[in-house]
């Protein structure tokens, strides 16, 4: 019997676990790989959710739970602190569970002190959604394209992407173009009902739904409060108009700490409804409304699944801000600044103008037609574990 391939897999947050969870269940199913999985950051963190009991609740075994200092994310130190423990632990973990291959995700500063623990370990590392461009603010370009350097091969989302990491001097036979997972469990239908949505989440289905998230953006500290008002001011005005507005919590970035507190004023408040995370499921089945009951729906905010994973719906999106910039993006996009008119009428725009919500039932979705999973599991399947091929790397 043939040995199995030993593989871990890296979450630090809960989108990425979301992006991944299609994946990691085509592996747990193969006979030929023993996988394991190991968790970090935000998903141990109660401030945002707690968000390691999905991950639990999709029966997936051998988890190993990293728990790392709960820091003041309004600091300057608190990123990197972060990156130096976690590299540690990651370290530690890994000297135990000893894999074959290591499986990380994206641009997160968790995912970078993965990616730098197993390649200093000479463990060979695949990098999933690499090659995107984000110049929003963030440090994510930076941090995303250092992964890419350091690790050995790389599964992208789009073919711009693809292309972008060949030009950074990856050898062509690294770089793999195979879709964007989540694709995959919006095609199996696999979100929530309207009836789900309406008992779950006391939500009437005869209303209008905003979905609200903004994540922080470090570099616009100094506007932070002015901009968070901007958003909400304009959220306000537009749930006048009978309109459901649900807010979900940012991620744990520096600055987050205090959108939570901002949040915190809305939970009691007419036509809003705050959640720490909503999780896939949800999240979907709420953009599933447009076309099941016909419902108008709008996605809002800063975060990349308002680009990546609504035109499949046919949704609309008002982008706030400039945390997106250079990402690629279908023609369901509105992009606005911090400014609360703008922001308000970009939202009306959405909900109630009938000629752009027919536009976006007929907008192209950019991120691959599904069959991710599959993919990735054949590749790590058939992956001839070659140490001196896959990290000896030579500069294109």
């Amino acid at each position: 019997m043939n040995k199995k391939i030993k593989i871990s897999i890296f979450t630090g947050n809960r989108a990425e676990f979301g992006l991944l969870s299609p994946i990691i269940k085509k592996i747990s199913q193969s006979k030929k790989i023993n996988e394991s999985i190991i968790i970090t950051g935000s998903h141990l963190n109660k401030n945002y959710g707690l968000t390691s009991k999905e991950i639990f609740k999709d029966g997936i075994k051998k988890v190993h739970e990293l728990k790392i200092k709960i820091r003041n994310n309004s600091s300057n130190e608190f990123t990197p602190l972060s990156i130096s423990e976690i590299i540690c632990k990651v370290a530690n973990i890994l000297k135990k569970l000893k894999p074959d291959i290591f499986l990380i995700y994206a641009d997160r500063y968790e995912t970078f002190a993965a990616a730098i623990a197993a390649t200093q370990m000479g463990i060979p590392t695949i990098h999933l959604e690499g090659g995107d461009v984000t110049e929003g603010g963030t440090f994510d370009d930076n941090v995303r394209h250092a992964i890419t350097k350091l690790s050995h091969l790389h599964i992208t989302t789009n073919i711009e992407a693809k292309r972008r990491i060949i030009s950074l001097g990856e050898e062509i036979w690294r770089v793999k173009n195979y879709g964007y997972p989540v694709i995959d469990l919006i095609r199996e239908g696999n979100f929530a009902t309207p009836s789900e949505i309406s008992k779950n989440l006391n939500l009437s289905l005869n209303k209008p739904i905003v979905v609200f998230t903004l994540h922080p953006i470090p570099i616009e500290e100094h506007n932070f409060d002015k901009n968070i008002n901007n958003c909400f001011s304009a959220l306000e005005r537009i749930s006048k108009n009978d309109v459901n507005i649900i807010l979900t919590n940012p991620n744990s970035d520096k600055g987050g700490d205090i959108i939570l507190k901002y949040l915190k004023q809305f939970k009691n408040k007419k036509n809003f409804k705050v959640y720490d995370s909503l999780g896939r499921y949800y999240y979907h089945g709420l953009f599933s409304l447009i076309k099941k009951r016909n419902l108008s729906v709008v996605c809002a905010g800063n975060s990349s699944s308002g680009i990546k994973e609504t035109a499949i719906f046919g949704c609309p999106v008002v982008n706030i801000g400039k945390r997106q910039n250079g990402r690629l993006r279908s023609n369901n996009v509105i992009d606005v600044d911090y400014n609360s008119q703008k922001i308000y009428k970009a939202i009306f725009k959405c909900l109630f103008n009938k000629n752009f919500k027919k536009k976006c039932i007929k907008t192209k979705n950019v991120y691959g037609g599904g069959k991710t999973a599959n993919k990735v599991l054949k590749l790590l399947e058939t992956l001839k574990i070659d140490k001196n091929k896959l990290l000896i790397k030579k500069f294109k």
